[in-house]
């Protein structure tokens, strides 16, 4: 099984930002700020976890899903921009879910503030699905 790692470089009100990387490829990572793993409002602890994909009837295609998150479930990594915390209007996309950009940039958000973001997600996306074969691998989160 393929061992990645998500290194967490930067958590702010805006998101948790990092890099995910497998022997010299990498992307760059979104999460939400960590709020004690609370369930919709927080990335997940570190630590590491397994990976494989899964139906999302929500997105209507097969997602990679990390798998046994203490507290929580159906944790994907999918297409978004955003993940700030909302009540400090920031926007976010994600409900804990993680998810992958080309560039990290700044946009505007739907309260008109420019905020911290990934860009080209489903590229990204796209991308990792493709350079892992849609096979399973262990995913180890580690903050810098």
């Amino acid at each position: 099984m393929l061992n990645l790692y998500l290194y967490r470089l930067e958590s702010t009100d805006e998101g948790t930002f990092g890099i995910i990387t497998h022997q010299g490829k990498w992307w760059y990572a979104l999460e939400l700020p960590y709020r004690n793993n609370k369930p919709n409002i927080s990335c997940i602890p570190t630590g590491e976890y397994k990976v494989s994909l899964r139906f999302s009837p929500h997105f209507k295609k097969k997602l990679y899903h990390i798998k046994n998150v203490p507290h929580r479930s159906f944790i994907l990594f999918h297409g978004a921009n955003f993940a700030g915390d909302v009540t400090k209007s920031y926007q976010t996309h994600l409900q804990g879910c993680i998810t992958l950009g080309k560039r990290v940039g700044k946009s505007k958000n739907k309260y008109g503030i420019m905020q911290k973001c990934v860009l080209s997600s489903r590229q990204a996306i796209a991308e990792f699905q493709d350079y892992l074969n849609n096979e399973p691998f262990k995913l180890r989160i580690k903050d810098i």
